[in-house]
């Protein structure tokens, strides 16, 4: 079965990857219209969370409803950036399309299937998904001698390859390893606001940070905490940055 799940994981890995290649060798040289950008970005998002327990009895002494801790969310963005001419006359906009790496983890202490006979019930307090991502966004973008300003929109949709699950405490006799499992999960949709702030290094070098506001952000609940993978849990607030390096091509279009 692990075998199995990580020839899975391995076609999804090639699947998600060469769909990227695919758009951005099409993108290039069919929709720039004046200047590329291709860009390295690495977001960090800080959230307060709040999830339902669906595990305690609601008899049980010092059951409450609703658990609460954070979550932290960080990864690596890989991002082509063009303007559509034929679509958008404005040269300051452009359209962005890209993958990459996102690794959401969740601070929160809860009770949760672990997978062992010798306890009835063990909790963690960190679990993580490591996800693929796809990325579409919108940017507005005006320089200022060596300085350019954005303003976008990015929707993210993460795909879930591998989860972890740490044991808080369990019997001492049987040691607290972390469980890993290797499911496919659509697990993640995300919309981003940011504003930001990028220096020229030179006519081609980008190096900037963001200020990120998530607008909407949902995470797939997970059957592991008896919960149902139908329904969708939301962070109470969010809010991240992000270190960028781009690269602007040579302008193949005159706008």
């Amino acid at each position: 079965m692990r075998t199995q799940a990580l020839t899975i994981s391995s076609l999804m890995k090639r699947e998600i990857l060469f769909s990227i290649i695919f758009f951005l060798w099409l993108a290039i040289p069919f929709c720039t219209y004046g200047q590329g950008k291709l860009r390295v970005s690495v977001p960090l998002i800080w959230s307060e969370v709040e999830v339902k327990d669906n595990w305690t009895p609601t008899t049980a002494v010092g059951y409450k409803e609703f658990l609460s801790g954070n979550a932290f969310g960080y990864g690596v963005d890989l991002i082509y950036s063009f303007h559509p001419g034929f679509i958008i006359r404005d040269k300051h906009f452009s359209i962005n399309v890209g993958g990459g790496y996102f690794n959401q983890t969740f601070n929160i202490e809860r009770p949760f299937n672990y997978r062992t006979q010798l306890f009835p019930a063990y909790y963690t307090d960190s679990y993580l998904y490591h996800s693929w991502q796809g990325i579409f966004g919108l940017t507005y973008a005006r320089s200022f001698n060596k300085y350019a300003l954005t303003a976008g929109v990015s929707y993210r949709v993460l795909r879930s390859f591998r989860q972890e699950y740490t044991p808080t405490y369990g019997p001492s006799s049987y040691g607290f390893f972390t469980q890993t499992n290797h499911q496919q999960i659509d697990f993640a949709r995300m919309l981003f606001f940011d504003v930001g702030i990028s220096r020229y290094l030179g006519d081609r070098f980008l190096v900037g940070v963001d200020i990120i506001a998530p607008a909407y952000t949902r995470w797939r609940n997970d059957t592991i905490f008896d919960d149902d993978a139908a329904t969708f849990s939301k962070p109470k607030f969010s809010f991240g940055t992000s270190l960028h390096v781009s690269y602007r091509f040579k302008s193949t279009k005159s706008p």
